[in-house]
């Protein structure tokens, strides 16, 4: 099997055919990781589609040496970002919530009901700072490593642990306090 970083360097030479099979290997984490941020599933599937579309309009960005994975995560926060911000600054038209819109690819919402069920574990989550809950989720449930998250983030590998290891402590709190 070829690695990531052996597709995107086809896909960086002009081979975008190669994109499909990394689009099949990271639609699920990374619509998982957006559902995460924006609880909206039409937003997240808009923001995974995003996400591509600057994997495929900044393909040649990609460096050798670079992971991929981060690199793919790293697009889709931007994304995320950019979405929320120019949310904050369109004004609601017609009353309509576009969150409660159906979502035309159900079977994405479906698979990340199925992995997501334990609610006293989304219930100890959903109390995390953003800031411990986005490296929690980044580290447990999409794999990535310490200097990964780092490069997502834009902040140091150190910055991450400490995190991680405030997220924890704080998610044992959570869990005793749900418990009572």
């Amino acid at each position: 099997m070829r690695t990531d970083e052996d597709i995107m360097k086809a896909v960086a030479n002009g081979d975008l055919q190669q994109l499909g099979e990394l689009y099949q290997r990271y639609r699920r984490p990374v619509y998982g990781f957006l559902l995460r941020r924006v609880n909206a599933p039409a937003t997240a599937e808009d923001l995974l589609q995003t996400t591509f579309e600057r994997v495929i309009r900044y393909h040649a960005s990609f460096r050798e040496g670079n992971t991929f994975r981060s690199w793919l995560f790293t697009i889709a926060r931007n994304a995320m970002l950019d979405s929320v911000k120019a949310e904050s600054r369109m004004p609601i038209k017609n009353g309509v919530d576009l969150n409660v819109l159906p979502l035309l690819t159900p079977s994405a919402q479906q698979d990340w009901e199925i992995r997501e069920t334990d609610n006293q574990s989304q219930a100890a989550l959903a109390i995390l700072p953003d800031t411990y809950r986005e490296v929690v989720d980044l580290a447990w449930k999409r794999g990535l490593k310490y200097a990964e998250i780092a490069e997502v983030l834009g902040i140091s590998e150190a910055n991450v642990k400490v995190r991680i290891h405030r997220a924890t402590r704080q998610l044992r709190l959570n869990y005793a306090k749900l418990n009572r």
